[in-house]
């Protein structure tokens, strides 16, 4: 009896894998009932009458031989002329070529989906669990590998069933759970019993496909940022990658040339600076050595002359009285013109009484030489018209505004002033529209530019940060001081420095030189003023004054 079931499933088997290979090889030859191929011998030609044969079986057939060479049909026995080129002069059937190549793609597209299910599956056959299923009958029910779905729906009936690859397999649609969505609650799921009367009847209810759908959409949102991160992540990681090999080849040894570039260009400033500096150190020297030697050259003189007065003032002693008396005036012009000579000689300054052979020297920080105990400074104060120039320039005089408003600046206006070891001379400007233009002239020669603002007037900051860009981006200021006054700090609704910096874009604006923003309020406290001078002050290394000593 075994052996009956045995011999059995095994023609059903045979039956089975010469459906599949009828399934595969559905277009074949009517006269040898082999499957046409594209090429070989086994290429489809058309016959005179429309019929399809093999290339093989034509050759198969004797052409019958009168004065024209032609073959009969198999089918129709209708004649097809033949040249000399025999079976090969027949056209190939192109229409049966192309759909024998779409079915091959199809045939290896379908088997590539199964191979696929295959390796990805790990859902065991329902009819042969030594199998691995590759298909879902979604009528059936059950998962079947490609032999076991032939096998079982080989009958007319069955065969209408929908099979679907396991990766398209439809969801099964959940019954209505209900979840709890309580915080403090353990059990997640309930049942309808104890949504109602048991210990869930007052916690929050949910469906829990609901739930799993918003659960599934938090997963799907979080891997999606997930994959953005280490998107992101690896582009950083091939930036870092690129910077490296950069970094590895041209851009250390481009960094350290323009390292070199620029102490070089210093090194050569410093040569330029050093023979201004002998320069300049040599023409105080000589100017100082004519002033001594004409100085020695006049004291010889003088002391000549005195001796001479002297030595004829002991020989009058001498005289008889009558003689002394008559030579009275003379002697008396003698005398005078000494006292003459003794009273310049004591109005003489300490830099010819006493002189010293040490030449005092300030090296500023921009290592410009300054012979003296004080530096000379050029600083031109600009600004729009109205914003208080003149008032700071008086503040910083010690002069008071208060009684009597400062009359606006009409052209421009010069002062001197002392600060510490500074000599500085100001250039007021005037402010107005038609004298802006004129600015640059005034740009010449100046270590520092003040450039005043009106912090209360609002309304014309939007010009005053035009002016002032203007002045920062010319080349003949492009290493000089800028001192910024927020002016008018007293008045209620000003700008403060801090307001001011970010309004006027000052970070971005003198990037890469001195500035420095100082509040000032001339009118009630003018210490204000002094501030920021006591910074340009420290700018130009005014304190650190050295006294270098030389003997001449």
């Amino acid at each position: 009896m075994s052996d009956d079931i045995v011999d059995l499933y095994g023609g059903l088997w045979s039956k089975v894998q010469t459906r599949i290979q009828i399934k595969d090889n559905i277009l074949e030859c009517r006269v040898c009932d082999e499957v046409y191929t594209i090429d070989s011998d086994k290429v489809p030609r058309l016959l005179q009458c429309g019929h399809t044969v093999c290339h093989s079986c034509l050759v198969r057939l004797q052409p019958c031989s009168t004065d024209v060479k032609f073959i009969l049909c198999p089918f129709d026995r209708q004649p097809t002329e033949l040249t000399n080129d025999g079976i090969h002069c027949l056209k190939k059937n192109f229409a049966l070529i192309d759909l024998l190549e779409r079915l091959e793609q199809s045939t290896t597209k379908k088997y590539l989906v199964f191979d696929k299910e295959d390796e990805s599956s790990h859902q065991l056959c329902d009819e042969d669990d030594t199998h691995l299923a590759v298909l879902y009958c979604t009528i059936c029910t059950t998962h079947l590998c490609e032999a076991c779905d032939i096998l079982t729906h080989s009958s007319k009936t069955l065969g209408k069933h929908r099979r679907v690859p396991l990766s398209e397999k439809p969801k099964e649609k959940q019954k209505n759970c209900i979840g709890c969505m309580q915080d403090d609650c353990h059990d997640s799921l309930m049942c309808y019993l104890c949504q109602d009367y048991g210990r869930h009847s007052s916690h929050k209810p949910a469906l829990v496909e609901i739930e799993a759908k918003n659960v599934r959409k938090t997963i799907v949102t979080a891997l999606q940022r997930m994959t953005q991160f280490m998107e992101n992540m690896r582009n950083t990681a091939h930036k870092i990658e690129t910077v490296i090999q950069e970094l590895d080849g041209w851009a250390i040894d481009d960094a350290k040339h323009r390292v070199c570039q620029h102490f070089e260009e210093l090194r050569i400033q410093l040569v330029e600076q050093e023979k201004q500096a002998l320069q300049c150190v040599d023409t105080e020297t000589n100017g100082r050595l004519c002033a001594l030697r004409q100085q020695q050259a006049d004291l010889l003189s003088t002391r000549s002359q005195v001796a001479d007065v002297c030595i004829k003032c002991e020989s009058i002693l001498n005289y008889e009285d009558w003689k002394l008396l008559t030579s009275f005036d003379k002697i008396k012009n003698i005398l005078v013109s000494l006292e003459k000579q003794q009273q310049h000689y004591s109005q003489l300054g300490p830099d010819f009484l006493t002189p010293e052979s040490s030449i005092p020297i300030i090296f500023s920080r921009d290592n410009r030489v300054h012979i003296g105990t004080k530096i000379d400074m050029r600083i031109v104060i600009l600004g729009l018209d109205g914003s208080g120039k003149t008032s700071i320039l008086n503040s910083m005089r010690g002069l008071t505004t208060q009684s009597t408003p400062p009359i606006p600046t009409i052209g421009f206006n010069v002062e001197s002033l002392e600060y510490e070891n500074l000599v500085i001379t100001l250039w007021d400007v005037g402010g107005q529209h038609k004298f802006r233009n004129i600015w640059k002239h005034y740009y010449h020669n100046v270590q520092a530019v003040i450039f005043v603002i009106d912090s209360s007037d609002r309304l014309r900051f939007e010009e005053a940060k035009k002016e002032l860009s203007k002045i920062v981006n010319e080349k003949e200021l492009k290493d000089e001081l800028f001192l910024i006054y927020a002016n008018k700090q007293d008045i209620d609704g000003c700008a403060s420095v801090e307001e001011l910096t970010d309004i006027l874009s000052l970070q971005k604006l003198c990037c890469g030189r001195a500035w420095h923003i100082q509040g000032s309020s001339p009118l009630t406290d003018p210490s204000t003023s002094t501030q920021g001078l006591q910074w340009l002050t420290q700018q130009l290394g005014a304190h650190d004054a050295l006294g270098a000593a030389s003997t001449i």
